[in-house]
C-alpha cells in the first residue's frame, strides 16, 4: 500500500466514523426530545455510555460539523 492509498483509507475511515457519530448523536437527541425513555434506557439501546447520553443532553456533545 502506497502513501496516497494509506491517506485515502484514513480519510475514508474518519468520514465513516464522523457519519456514525452524527447519527448516534441525532438519535439520542431525538429520543431525549420525545421524553419517553430515561437516559439510562437510551444509553442501553444506543450502545453508548450513560455519561455520553448525559453530555448530549446537556449540550456538551453536538454533531460534528
Amino acid at each position: 500500500m502506497g502513501i496516497e492509498e494509506a491517506i485515502l483509507n484514513e480519510v475514508e475511515e474518519k468520514g465513516i466514523e464522523k457519519g456514525i457519530t452524527m447519527k448516534t448523536v441525532q438519535g439520542i437527541q431525538n429520543l431525549l426530545k420525545r421524553g419517553k425513555y430515561t437516559p439510562k434506557e437510551i444509553a442501553e439501546d444506543m450502545n453508548v455510555s450513560l455519561d455520553f447520553v448525559m453530555k448530549v443532553k446537556n449540550g456538551e456533545v453536538k454533531n460534528p460539523s
